[in-house]
Order: C-alpha cells, then structure tokens, then sequence
C-alpha cells in the first residue's frame, strides 16, 4: 500500500484520509525512516505507533490477500498494548497517581514515575477509573472487546492462541473503533494545539488504515446509529470517507464557525468550505447553478445534487440519480433548500 503526503486547504481541519475502495493521500506516520535517532515515545506517541503497527497487519496487501498469521500476531499483541497505554495516557493527564496501582504505598514517588519504576494497573482498572474517577462513558460492549482482547494476549504472549481470522478480525475491528472515539473524544481535546498538530499525521494513517478494513466500516456505522436518529435532514454523505455520516448544524452566517462534522471520520469543515469540497469531490452544482439560500440569502453553502442519507434509505439503488440528485442542501443553514427548480437527472458516470 502506498502512502502519499498531501494537505488540503479546503478543510478547516480534517485528519482522516480513506475508505474501503477508495484510496486518498495520507501523511506518513512521524517514526517512518529516522535512522539513528534516539527512542523517544511519549505514552500518546506510544499508543498511535503501536495503531499504525496494527492497521499495516490487518491491511490486505496489493493483491487483496488477507493477511498471514503473523500479522494477525502482531495485531493482537499491538492493539492491546496500545489500548493499555492510551488508557493510561487519559488518565495521566488528569493525574499521574491514577495509573499506579497502589498509591498509598509509600514507595510511590513523583521520581520513581517518571523513570517508570512503579506497578501500573491493568487495563480493566484503567476502564473503571476512567468511568468512576473521570466520568467518561467506556460502554459494556466497548469494555467487554477490551477485556477480551487482552485475554487473546494473554494466551498469546504466555502460552498459545488458536483462532479464526475472522474471529481476529472482528475483535480487532470493535478495538479499533473504540480507540480512535476514544482518542478524538477523551485525549485530543486535552492536547494543546501543538501537541495535536505533532500526533495529526499519525491519526490520519490510522484513520485511513481504519476506514480500508470493511468490518470496520460497519462496525463503526452501528454504533454511530444511535446519534443518527432523527437527524435525517441534516445528515449527508461525507465527502472524505464517503459515510452517511456528515452531521451538518450550520454557521449562523459565521464564515469562521465549524458547520460540519461527521461523525464517522471525525473530519470537519466550515460551511463554506464543505460546500466546495462537495461539488469538487462529489459532483455537486453551486453558485451560478442555484438560487441564493432563502434562509441566510448566501449562495456559496449551497449545493445541487446533495446526498443525503435519507435519499439512500428510501432507494439504495446507486443507478437512480433522480432519487439522490434532487436535493439541493444548503450548508450554512443546515437544512434543505427548495427543490422545486432541480433540472433534469444527469447520467451516470
């Protein structure tokens, strides 16, 4: 697989690339090719060099071969490290006492930590504590795939595994979608601007490596299905990972405020700037094209020929344009236009 470094403009900021079919450029992990250079990993640092490690293992290769034993090997004993260390990373940030296992015991110091002379807690420990200390949600089913995932590990590191593919796959893929929720909703949001800007190309591999594994895919569309009820009308297709999943609220016409986030791949746009991704990545018509938007009288977030999930839902069938060019979406108001000037249905492509 062959991986391009490339920035958009067009984004207000996007750190994903990728999905099952499609293959966008995307910024190489950080620790590609520095022969020489001293081992410094940082816990988050740590965690997304160990996901870059599992998402080459997991990926089919150029012939679209499923991968061997080994990589599957090294997926397991790779996802579980990385989920232990960043789980600990959230709760180091809140306080370093929380990742050792006994704090009361006198033999516990500020020093020994930080030269890593101490007992941590596993990663069991880690998922309470992030839910009892931190109050931050780590669902059953998210913990259950962790707390099976290590005894895979287990039994791997200490004595022998003997599984299916696809049972490693599936395990694998519910891992792998609860940490990166987790690394966009619990850590980055503790990071400052630079720090984020350090791990972007690393999440963005992951991301990608993520969005190619189809398992993933789906696995990461139902339990977005939730967050989707009722949302139908402000909900289009994504134009980074092709999702059902761009949640659009709009700008108040601030040109500078954030109007779109999807859900799947995290991206974000201003609402101006996701109009433009729209007809340059999906063949959506604006400006000239259509008439200003009757709510915020602007006609660059407005788009002709919008996908919406709605569209899909009522008629999945990829060969009926009318169903999914009919709709003409402006991206300011978060909310359809009139559709009463929509012009014939194009052919396909």
């Amino acid at each position: 697989m062959t991986h391009k470094t490339a920035d958009d403009p067009g984004r207000a900021d996007s750190t994903t690339a990728g999905v099952v079919g499609i293959d966008y450029p995307t910024p190489l992990p950080r620790f590609r090719g520095v022969a020489g250079a001293d081992v410094d990993f940082p816990p988050i640092d740590n965690g997304l060099d160990y996901l870059v490690s599992v998402v080459e293992g997991l990926s089919r290769d150029d012939d679209d071969e499923r991968p061997g034993p080994r990589d599957l090997k090294y997926a397991v004993l790779h996802l579980q490290a990385a989920a232990e260390v960043l789980l600990k990373a959230r709760l180091e940030i809140e306080h370093w006492t929380l990742v050792a296992e006994q704090i009361t015991n006198k033999k516990v110091t500020r020093e020994k930590f930080q030269k890593g002379d101490f007992i941590s807690i596993g990663p069991e420990e880690a998922v309470r504590r992030i839910r009892d200390i931190l109050n931050e949600e780590i669902t059953k089913d998210e913990a259950d795939s962790l707390t099976t995932l290590t005894q895979r590990r287990n039994a791997l590191q200490h004595y022998k595994m003997t599984t299916s593919y696809e049972d490693i796959e599936a395990l694998t893929t519910k891992v792998l979608a609860f940490l990166l929720r987790f690394l966009h909703q619990s850590l980055l949001p503790k990071l400052s601007p630079d720090e984020r800007e350090r791990v972007r190309p690393d999440i963005a591999f992951v991301q990608a490596g993520a969005n190619r594994l189809q398992r993933y895919v789906e696995e990461r569309m139902e339990l977005l299905a939730p967050e989707l009820v009722g949302k139908d009308d402000c909900i289009v297709q994504c134009t980074e990972c092709r999702q059902d999943a761009l949640l659009v609220t709009g700008d108040n016409d601030d040109d500078s405020a954030q109007a779109a986030t999807c859900l799947f791949c995290h991206a974000t746009w201003t609402a101006t700037h996701v109009a433009t991704d729209y007809v340059l990545r999906l063949g959506g018509l604006f400006q000239h094209d259509v008439a200003p938007c009757p709510g915020c009288g602007r006609t660059q977030t407005v788009v002709r020929h919008v996908v919406r999930s709605t569209e899909w839902k009522r008629n999945p069938d990829p060969t009926s344009y009318p169903v999914f060019d009919s709709v003409t979406f402006c991206f300011g108001c978060a909310a359809p236009t009139t559709t009463a000037d929509v012009p014939a249905p194009r052919s396909a492509s």
